[in-house]
């Protein structure tokens, strides 16, 4: 009587000589074993659905700036219009530089920009956190070499900051903001680190606390139907507030936290 293992072998020869037999017919007859080039290009037609799905989606955030100045007839001042309510703030991040300008040339424009940033951030620079600092790392407010560390590229957010905390101020204090105006669009080319585009996109939602200061959380505007029927427009715990009922303070309301990605203008 056979033992199991001398079964399982005896079985595994006889698979094998099947298969030698039925290749062998395969050579005579002319045919080809098309299993293995069905897998092949199963492989690659999933990679290829995948690589395509992925460009679709990180094509929405990887953005290059405009290779045009001139905007659109619908992005052009309309001189009709309340000039504060027409800003179309933009800012243009890449791996060297950052612009600030608007659209409808109120606040600067693409070729007379607003505020334009060179690099900083590289070691013996001041900070008050690790973002501000290419390596990410500040030691007692200054910023520190570290060789293990990617280079990141950094901005002067502060400034960046005070220049949209101006444009606030001075175009909407004490006025009733409209919602659309605390849109900005965010032009940032497709090498720009995403640490990078996140300082920038926090420096455009509220005023900085000033250096080496704790900051705090401003009120947001919002559409919320219940905070609009409250006989309080302003909601402290959340910090939100109805933007039809509360004159609009830069030091205490956000400035421009609705960020638009875009790829540029033609």
């Amino acid at each position: 009587m056979l033992s199991a293992h001398q079964v399982r072998s005896k079985a595994r020869r006889a698979v094998k000589r099947r298969e030698e037999d039925v290749e062998q017919m395969e050579i005579e007859g002319g045919e080809i074993n098309l299993i293995p080039y069905l897998d092949i290009v199963t492989n690659l037609m999933l990679f290829l659905l995948a690589s395509v799905s992925a460009n679709i989606l990180f094509g929405q955030i990887n953005t290059q700036l405009p290779d045009q100045g001139a905007p659109p007839p619908d992005q052009v001042n309309d001189p009709s219009k309340d000039p504060s309510q027409q800003l179309g703030i933009a800012v243009a991040v890449t791996k060297e530089k950052l612009i600030l300008f608007s659209i409808s040339g109120l606040e600067g424009s693409l070729q007379a920009p607003k505020l334009v940033l060179d690099l900083t951030g590289r070691p013996g620079d001041p900070c008050d956190g690790g973002y501000q600092c290419e390596t990410n790392r500040c030691v007692k407010q200054v910023c520190e070499a570290d060789p293990a560390a990617d280079v990141t590229p950094v901005f002067d957010y502060r400034k960046l900051n005070t220049a949209l905390h101006a444009i606030a101020r001075d175009r909407f204090k004490g006025q009733f903001r409209k919602p659309e105006t605390y849109q900005a669009v965010l032009m940032a080319d497709p090498a720009v680190p995403y640490g990078t585009l996140i300082s920038v996109i926090s420096a455009m939602r509220c005023k900085m606390a000033p250096f080496g200061e704790e900051s705090t959380t401003c009120f947001l505007p919002t559409a919320d139907e219940k905070l609009k029927a409250a006989a309080n427009p302003v909601d402290d715990q959340a910090r939100l507030y109805d933007t039809a009922r509360t004159p609009y303070d830069a030091d205490q309301h956000a400035l421009f936290p609705d960020v638009v990605f875009s790829g540029g203008f033609r």
